[in-house]
């Protein structure tokens, strides 16, 4: 007799007993009981812990699972929609305790697999009388629609309909008719979308034929009210042959064809379902308008999820080829509104399936889409047939571009998402179907199943420029042009599996865990198959036997199920939280939502720890708590038992700043210009790299202005402070023309000679005539030329008295000479002497090639009154320069910055641990770009010459040695490699030295080993060296401020982050928000959530700079963007801290280089120095605010860069206080 557990309470006796009379004589190992608790009931689990983390793949013979979903040769040679393949579904259809498994097929019959328990399936698809023959079915999910607790069928075939099977409680289906059909139907989801109880039901579709394969269709077009369009398909009309909406005619001639509308229909709770229009009014765009057309999308998968969590669920919907993603925002009542367009930056270009996880344990959902990019380096240079970079708009980021690779969705908890893909080390898993987050080592963080393969390689370029070739010989017919697509060879690959390392970091145990199964898989399901408490694998594989993988997890855990009130029996959409010490997890029970699969509704926690408790928030509203709760058990959470749900009050104080960007109502000024005809492999642009900001006293008022650079064609912005709080724009003739070059950097010049100095590149033009560096004064209606315009293009700007005469010099960084980037090339100092600025020759030699810098600031490093030069350079090393009474040496090893090459965008410096050192931070490319997908921990750049056409180029390539750039890349700048490689995958073997040869010796090479940007701890006798935190990782960071933003007396650090200028096949590095990073006071920082911080920057971020402009004791902040609003940031919740506005000797009268320091009457303070730019190409106010934090500070002792040391008592609640240098 077969055993079973005990049923639920509310399953009749008699449906039981039906259930386990089905297959009597077959035994079962014995489940333990149910123990009913308050709103809840409970087994003990049988977990075996002599196995290790991973999974053992069963074999057909022991199992009795045997299908194959096979599909001919000639189904596909004729209709290669069918090689989309085919999914599983999970779930419990008989009741008795043990998950079975649904398997569609395309030529082969459905498979439903009663699960007899041990491991032993029997096939009772004729009973059950699923077996769908003649049909090509594709997506199927169990799933009780008609609310009396027995999962229902739910399946989709291609042109034939989509079927909803009721279960009729005695092992069979009833088929209701079906719906969709002449829909492609692929995957599907289930939520109530509508809140009226019952499961409504998305149905995903891609198309039924394809133009694909009509080798001899014929099209017409024609002007229609000056829209050219299609309007005739074989000489009939679109209507007559099912076409609407089927093609796009381009303006240029091409035709695109599109995809069909997906379906959602509305469930009456006795799953019977009513479609609903996507015109109606259901479906809103981006501003909330009515859609004209349906989306014609060629869909692949969709899920439900709760995305921004006010407890309706919302809709991503996967789709291939250029249709966009669709991602749907449940308004309420059943109405869906289009994300808003900056809530995530790009999108998979080829969108296969989806998943949500928590992979931080933050709290917030992210998820991954995946795509078809290979882990294998010859794979990624072969298959590019289909793979073109997306067309950018100069200035526009709010459109979304798509990529060929896998996208990390990192919810940033305010309703946008950073895409995280590269930094994962997810971007590359192959021609990939199916993801699933799930815990597999059940450590508390989800890891990461994929399945892959796909039977023909139709991205292989070589096989796609060989069948054009066979194209161009003669006339085929119809069929032989068809059989061409033979040409392409089966992409038999492995399923991948990857462990989360933490950090946002995955790194591969496929064949570590049994996960690595080479063939061609699509669809996947997860299912506890032998009731232990963990998930285990079903796979649907292509002309070969499905793949059944038993979770061999040891570790504890705990497996939760719902009893949800009908008609939604399961609580889908209910989210399930579990909570430990120092870990929360949480999962939302979905359905459907799979790649052509579903899950048994079953969610599984890991339990290291002990639980302190299981909380379900329910569609409903109620919440369901349990805090009785030990590992290694099965709850099953009633919710009957529920309460309404606590309700929430209002969070906090607010942000800590306010968007003030409307008092400048500003824009960043600035051309397109296309660098990559001068340099064609020029691994970026160079020229879109402003603008700076600066804070500066213009009308000499003791108000702090504002001036922010321009681009070339474009002016510079001034805007003068109305001291009530807001600004007006300044009318300067002499700034009122448009600029010919690009404005890089800017400073507020205080000393012998003072006024706005403006530094120009010419790297646009390459002209070497012209000025370089200006000086605007608001009495002189011309500007003083400082330094002229010449081979060299320059970027940075500092100033400081570094040869302690009494008056401020400046240093001026070279970037590149035009259309040689990254020659290294020289910087120049200009002496100031009494007012007028000379070249210091003494330095010529010091500075003379000395690399391509970014940004520079002067600092006193050695603490010994005299600024050190730093600089960042951009691919090259932080280099330090100390000052030896005005004469600088070259330190930079000695420091212990010497094997940190990176691309450095900017540093900064304060006093990050309170020790009174000047520390730094510097801003690099992140983890996040697409150079993560390499072999080692190096990206070389070979440069110079590389064809010998007198043209620069750069080589980049892996740390092993293989080429980054892609072969019709190379081709550009290097013609005669055809003869070398006549093919792609000659050339995705090649090495760098193969294709260099000889050249190779006559070229730079820098080798980049830095990606991360940093802080920097000054030691005394050199500088540890640690990364920013994550966050600071996940983009560019380019300007960089120094603050107490929050007054705790501890300085902070804000990140301009993002880069837009890439090369078209290296993705727009833009998942920063602008980050603000809070000190700790031993030098670390951490990352402060943007609903806390206020700051919401969605441009190309660059200089930043910070000042106190409306005297309130808090620090506000100016942020840049490239050819964006300038943002202006207003600081309203900060502790007030005090200002102090320093008066120096006549040639420095803001004490530039001067160390402030509050103290008590035994101790000193963090230093902070007063600095005349840094960051990026930027300058913070002369009136500094002093974070108080705690502390009640008598004094603030200042060291005057004259070497003269001053202290000033400090009263008891003042607010600003001013402090003049000693007399000599």
């Amino acid at each position: 007799m077969r055993l079973s557990p005990s049923p639920p309470p509310i399953v009749s006796r008699l449906f039981a007993t039906a259930g386990l009379c089905l297959l009597a004589g077959t035994v079962a190992p014995r489940a333990t009981e149910w123990i009913v608790g308050d709103g809840y009931r409970y087994r003990a689990l049988t977990v075996s812990t002599n196995s290790q983390a991973g999974f053992t793949s069963l074999a057909a013979n022991s199992t009795g699972i045997g299908f194959v979903n096979r599909l001919a040769k000639e189904r596909y040679t004729t209709n290669q929609i069918y090689l989309n393949g085919s999914g599983v579904a999970a779930g419990d259809y008989d009741g008795d305790g043990w998950c079975d498994l649904f398997f569609s097929g395309l030529d082969s019959e459905n498979k439903l697999y009663r699960n007899l328990g041990n491991w032993r399936f029997e096939d009772v698809t004729a009973k059950a009388r699923v077996r769908g023959r003649l049909f090509a079915s594709t997506g199927a999910c169990f799933a009780d629609v008609n609310g009396d607790r027995r999962p229902d069928l739910v399946s989709n075939t291609v042109g034939q309909g989509t079927w909803v099977l009721l279960n009729d409680g005695q092992g069979g289906f009833r088929a209701v008719r079906p719906f969709n059909g002449s829909g492609g139907g692929m995957s599907m989801a289930l939520a109530d979308v509508d809140r009226d109880g019952d499961l409504d039901l998305y149905v995903v579709n891609y198309r039924t034929f394809t133009i694909r394969d009509q080798p001899g269709i014929k099209l017409r077009g024609s002007t229609v009210d000056g829209v050219p369009q299609v309007v005739s398909v074989n000489g009939k009309s679109l209507e007559a042959t099912g076409s609407v909406g089927r093609f796009t005619l381009k303006t240029n001639g091409k035709i695109l064809e599109n995809g069909q509308p997906d379906r959602l229909y509305l469930n009456d709770g006795r799953g019977r379902f009513t479609p609903v229009s996507f015109t109606a009014g259901a479906f809103l765009d981006e501003d909330g308008r009515r859609l004209a057309n349906p989306p014609y999308d060629w869909g692949l998968s969709a899920m439900f999820r709760d995305m921004n969590r006010d407890g309706l669920p919302d809709l991503y919907v996967c789709n291939d080829f250029e249709s966009p993603d669709r991602i749907w925002i449940n308004q309420g009542g059943g109405v869906f509104r289009a994300i808003d367009r900056l809530a995530m930056r790009k999108s998979s270009h080829f969108s296969m399936g989806i998943d949500f996880a928590d992979l931080n344990r933050d709290g917030l959902d992210d998820f991954i889409v995946v795509d078809m990019l290979s882990r294998e380096h010859t794979l990624r240079h072969t298959q590019l047939s289909n793979r073109k970079p997306p067309k950018l708009r100069f200035g526009v980021f709010n459109d979304r571009p798509q990529y060929s690779y896998n996208t990390v969705y990192l919810n940033n908890g305010d309703d946008t998402y950073s895409e995280i893909g590269f930094h994962s080390n997810l971007a590359a898993t192959e021609w990939a179907w199916t993801p699933i987050f799930m815990d597999i080592d059940l450590d508390g963080y989800d890891d990461f199943l994929v399945t892959t393969g796909h039977p023909l390689d139709m991205q292989d370029m070589d096989v796609t420029n060989r069948g054009e070739a066979l194209k161009q010989q003669r006339k085929h017919s119809p069929r032989e042009l068809l059989e061409m697509r033979f040409l392409f060879k089966p992409l038999v690959l492995r399923n991948l599996a990857f462990r989360n390392e933490g950090g946002l970091r995955f790194a591969e145990k496929s064949a570590d865990w049994g996960f690595d199964h080479a063939g061609i898989s699509h669809g996947m399901a997860l299912a506890d198959l032998d009731n232990d408490g963990d998930l285990d694998v079903a796979v649907n594989n292509f002309n070969e036997t499905a793949s059944l993988y038993r979770n061999n997890a040891p570790a504890p855990r705990l497996a939760v199920t719902l009893r949800g009130a009908p008609p939604n029996t399961h609580g889908v959409g209910a989210r399930i939280t579990v909570e430990a010490d120092g870990l929360t997890q949480s999962q939302e029970m979905v359905s459907g939502g799979r790649y052509l699969s579903g899950d048994e509704p079953v969610r599984v926690f890991a339990a290291t720890k002990p639980i302190q408790k299981i909380t379900v928030a329910w569609p409903s509203g109620a919440v369901s708590t349990v805090s009785t709760v030990k590992a290694n058990r099965v709850y099953e959470i009633d919710e009957k038992g529920a309460a309404p749900a606590a309700e929430e009050l209002p969070s906090g104080r607010g942000p800590l700043f306010e968007d003030a960007s409307q008092l400048l109502s500003h824009r960043h000024a600035e051309k397109a210009f296309d660098d990559f005809t001068r340099q064609q492999l020029l691994p970026k642009k160079l020229s879109q790299e402003g603008p700076g900001v600066a804070w500066l006293d213009w009308n000499k008022d003791g108000w702090d202005d504002i001036a922010v650079a321009s681009g070339s064609g474009g002016k510079p912005g001034l805007f003068l402070n109305d001291t009530a709080g807001g600004f007006e724009g300044a009318a300067v003739p002499a700034l009122g023309q448009a600029t010919p070059r690009d404005q890089v950097a800017l400073l507020g010049l205080n000393s012998t000679a003072s006024g706005l100095l403006l530094l120009q590149s010419n790297y646009e033009d390459a002209l070497a005539f012209g000025p370089a560096l200006r000086l605007y004064q608001p009495s002189v209606p011309e500007p003083l030329d400082l330094l002229p315009a010449g081979p060299v293009a320059y970027s940075a700007l500092c100033a400081a008295d570094y040869d302690g005469d009494g008056d401020l010099d400046l240093f001026v960084g070279g970037r590149c000479r035009p259309g040689s980037y990254p020659a290294p090339v020289s910087s120049v100092i200009l002496r100031n002497d009494n007012g007028q600025f000379v070249r210091d020759n003494r330095h010529e030699s010091l500075l003379r090639e000395v690399g391509s810098v970014s940004a520079a600031l002067w600092a006193d490093l050695i603490g010994d009154i005299r600024p050190e030069l730093v600089l960042a350079c951009d691919p090259g090393l932080i280099r330090v320069y100390r000052n030896n009474n005005g004469l600088l040496e070259e330190v930079t090893s000695a420091l212990g910055f010497g094997n940190h090459v990176g691309f450095w965008n900017s540093v900064c410096a304060g006093d990050f641990n309170g020790d009174g050192r000047i520390d730094l931070a510097a801003g690099n490319i992140g983890t996040n770009s697409a150079y993560e997908i390499r072999d080692e921990a190096t990206v070389t750049w070979h440069h110079g010459d590389l064809a010998g056409g007198g043209t620069h180029e750069v080589l980049e390539s892996h740390g092993t040695g293989l080429p980054i750039r892609y072969f019709h890349e190379l081709l550009r700048a290097i013609p005669f490699l055809r003869e070398m490689y006549p093919t792609y995958a000659a050339y995705a073997n090649a090495r760098t030295t193969d294709i260099l040869g000889e050249q190779k010796a006559a070229l730079g090479v820098v080798e980049i080993n830095s990606f991360q940007s940093v802080v920097m701890i000054n030691r005394g006798d050199g500088f540890d060296v640690s990364p920013l935190p994550l966050k600071a990782q996940l983009a560019p960071v380019f300007g960089m401020a120094v603050a107490d933003f929050d007054g705790d007396g501890i300085d902070d650090l804000f990140l301009a982050q993002n880069f837009f200028g890439t090369r078209p096949d290296f993705p727009r590095m833009d998942a920063g928000r602008g980050l603000l990073l809070k000190g700790n006071g031993t030098g670390g920082f951490a990352a402060m959530p943007t609903a806390e911080s206020g700051i919401r920057l969605s441009g190309d971020q660059r200089g930043c700079a910070v000042a106190d402009f409306d005297r309130d004791g808090r620090p506000d902040l100016l942020v840049g963007q490239n050819a964006a609003q300038t943002a202006l940031y207003r600081n309203r919740l900060a502790k007030r801290g005090l200002r102090v506005r320093l008066v120096g000797q006549a040639g420095n009268p803001t004490g530039v280089g001067a160390k402030l320091r509050l103290g008590t009457a035994t101790a000193l303070g963090p230093a902070r120095e007063l600095r005349s730019g840094g960051g990026f190409r930027s300058q913070d106010s002369a009136v500094t605010v002093l974070g108080l934090g705690d502390q009640s500070p008598t004094r603030l002792q200042v060291a005057w860069p004259s070497g003269r040391v001053s202290e000033t008592a400090i009263e008891k609640g003042v607010a600003e206080i001013i402090v003049e240098e000693p007399a000599p």
